[in-house]
């Protein structure tokens, strides 16, 4: 399979260049000199983003799955019979949870 080097973005023609210096006894062209010296070394650039993701992991990692308070409420009421869960919103959650679930398979 043969590249043209002129259709690779970024080269621009880049490898005609060094061909026609090598014909012509070593002699590059500043803009040859130039472009090689851009595409001497690779680089690295990570966005903000990559920093805000981190930030926010290590923010989800404190916050516990289980939350104790909210169960106690919820132990209490159940205990003393007074919890009476919304019929929709429990339907809801289960038609929910099904989908999720259905989702992952």
């Amino acid at each position: 399979m043969r590249i043209d080097p002129n259709l690779v973005p970024g080269a621009g023609g880049q490898a005609d260049r060094v061909k026609d210096a090598h014909k012509s006894g070593g002699q590059t062209s500043g803009a040859a000199k130039a472009g090689h010296a851009a595409g001497a070394g690779d680089t690295v650039s990570l966005s903000s983003t990559h920093s805000e993701v981190q930030q926010l992991k290590a923010a989800i990692a404190n916050v516990p799955e289980v939350r104790a308070q909210r169960v106690a409420e919820l132990k209490q009421k159940v205990e003393s019979k007074s919890y009476q869960p919304s019929n929709a919103k429990v339907a809801d959650a289960v038609a929910n949870e099904y989908s999720t679930r259905k989702g992952r398979r």
